[in-house]
């Protein structure tokens, strides 16, 4: 993958680093406690995830460089996967339109620990800016249509809605 990590570093002391083989259980974990806060707050979201067979894509997304933990003081904060070509959910929702232009955003989790306190806000900045992808010169990124929280978020962040399929909401911002 051709990118360059601009920023090692958020604030309030978090870093970043793209994630290898040796933080799967790290990210594993994350994405667990995500699925299982998620199911406690009465949603289906990523219930696959509480199972370890909903994991079974993780390795590879590492290998392909797609993924980059938060870390604070050396424990896990956060991560987030940022693919420089679509996957097959991606080409299901956005169908070929600039797909070779495009940087699709999955994924951005936080720590329980962290709720609350804008980490999440700080690792989409950070995808925005603090890591810059060879040819590609927007982000892509869907969520369920029934999470007003969530939707409220990403158009928080400038992200323009590019309409709804099958029960997902689609967001665009131009980096």
């Amino acid at each position: 993958m051709n990118f360059r990590i601009r920023q090692n570093s958020i604030s309030d002391g978090f870093t970043v680093k793209q994630a290898e083989s040796a933080d799967i259980q790290t990210i594993s974990m994350l994405l667990k406690e995500a699925a299982g806060w998620l199911q406690s707050k009465g949603s289906t979201q990523w219930s696959e995830l509480l199972d370890s067979s909903g994991m079974n894509g993780l390795a590879s997304s590492i290998e392909k460089e797609e993924v980059f933990l938060f870390e604070k003081e050396g424990s896990a904060a956060g991560m987030v996967m940022l693919l420089a070509q679509p996957g097959d959910w991606d080409r299901s929702l956005w169908g070929d339109d600039q797909q070779s232009h495009s940087i699709y955003l999955h994924k951005l989790v936080t720590a329980n620990s962290f709720k609350g306190s804008g980490l999440g806000m700080k690792i989409l900045t950070w995808a925005e800016q603090g890591i810059e992808f060879d040819g590609k010169d927007r982000i892509r990124l869907d969520c369920i249509e029934t999470n007003s929280s969530l939707n409220s978020f990403y158009q928080s962040a400038e992200y323009l809605l590019k309409g709804c399929i099958n029960g997902f909401c689609k967001y665009e911002k131009t980096l």
